[in-house]
């Protein structure tokens, strides 16, 4: 017989998390959209638009104004991918970078002290289960539009 309570209780724990994520983002007068964006090109340096998208699950038109906001306040700029020409990467200029350290770097910090305290084994644990679970959601998804 199907857990219903399982999968609320899986449900109900991510959806805390973001809350929480979205409260530190509001804390810092930004909105959690905003706080993904600056949280993945601070973790990576340059990213496409696409891969901020996918890895933060994002709506695509909501990461382009977050980016389009970023831009006008000078915060990001633009650069053509070696790779591909017509993808573009967006990376900080150095007053971004700044701005995304002063959000970023004590979420980070709060972010290390919980992890410690949950320890490296249960904390793979978390991302290998809540990964599996999101492949294997994703596949019935498609599963449901062919009906």
């Amino acid at each position: 017989m199907y857990q219903f309570s399982k999968a609320y209780e899986v449900l109900s724990v991510w959806s805390k998390g973001t809350s929480l994520y979205a409260r530190w983002a509001n804390k810092c007068g930004i909105g959690y959209p905003e706080l993904m964006v600056l949280y993945a090109l601070y973790a990576k340096d340059r990213l496409t638009q696409k891969t901020i998208t996918e890895e933060f699950g994002l709506i695509k038109a909501t990461v382009s104004t977050v980016i389009r906001d970023l831009k006008k306040r000078g915060l990001i700029v633009l650069e053509a991918s070696k790779e591909d020409k017509r993808e573009k990467l967006v990376a900080f200029t150095e007053n971004g970078k700044m701005y995304a350290e002063n959000i970023i770097q004590p979420l980070l910090e709060t972010e290390e002290r919980i992890t410690k305290k949950i320890g490296d084994e249960r904390m793979e644990q978390i991302i290998d289960t809540l990964d599996l679970f999101n492949i294997l959601f994703e596949k019935e998804l498609k599963g449901v539009h062919k009906k």
